[in-house]
């Protein structure tokens, strides 16, 4: 059984800073308009909804898109862990130790908070209130050599705010270290539910360049 973990995109139901523009399907042609189908262009941050960060973008020496094979983006060993939290609470060094045995076999771990309720009733909170992980909880997940993607129910693994004047300690530790580390951000992790999770399959656009791109995240569940 298959059970989709992203968000629809959209202009209505995408949530985004406000400083960015929306996602747009721009029309290029249209049957209303007497043409003979219908075409579109398409606008979006690379960051919209749910999405990857790649290495590169904060390693300049790190992965892009194009660097990783395409079974990179498949996951065997999956962890989810229910670590509550609401804004402004990251998520700590400890809260995650008490999951050690788990994920230090794992290579995707998935962090569920509960705090992406707020992304339906208080989008500016949920934008603003970011949990994200402490540095030292970024240190120690980094740590896991086997561990390759980092997922959560946020809308980044820091809180933005907090994180610009210190150069983004959290997305160094993970997207600095030797072997390449992804991060599955704004992540639906509700349908999850308590299934146990087989693969997890997170497939971005294949293009040149690019940092960053939205995903549609697909859990394989035992039914």
């Amino acid at each position: 059984m298959f059970i989709e973990l992203s968000y629809p995109i959209g202009p209505h139901s995408t949530v985004l800073d406000p400083g960015l523009k929306p996602p747009t399907v721009i029309p290029r042609s249209r049957f209303e308009d007497g043409k003979r189908n219908n075409t579109s262009y398409l606008e979006l941050f690379a960051h919209t909804g749910t999405h990857l960060d790649m290495p590169w973008h904060f390693n300049p020496r790190g992965n892009k898109i194009l660097d990783f094979e395409i079974g990179d983006f498949v996951f065997q060993s999956v962890v989810l862990v229910d670590i509550p939290k609401g804004p402004w609470e990251p998520v700590t060094e400890t809260e995650l130790r008490a999951f050690e045995d788990k994920i230090a076999h794992c290579d995707a771990l998935l962090i569920r908070t509960g705090n992406n309720e707020l992304r339906r009733t208080n989008p500016d909170v949920y934008i603003r209130g970011i949990p994200g992980l402490s540095v030292e909880a970024a240190q120690y997940l980094a740590s896991f050599d086997q561990l390759r993607l980092i997922g959560m129910d946020f809308m980044s693994v820091e809180n933005i705010e907090k994180a610009r004047p210190l150069n983004y300690p959290v997305h160094h530790a993970l997207l600095d270290r030797p072997r390449p580390m992804l991060l599955l951000e704004d992540a639906n992790l509700t349908p999850a539910g308590q299934h146990t999770i087989q693969r997890l399959y997170l497939f971005p656009l294949r293009v040149e360049d690019l940092e960053a791109s939205p995903v549609t995240a697909v859990a394989e569940v035992e039914y």
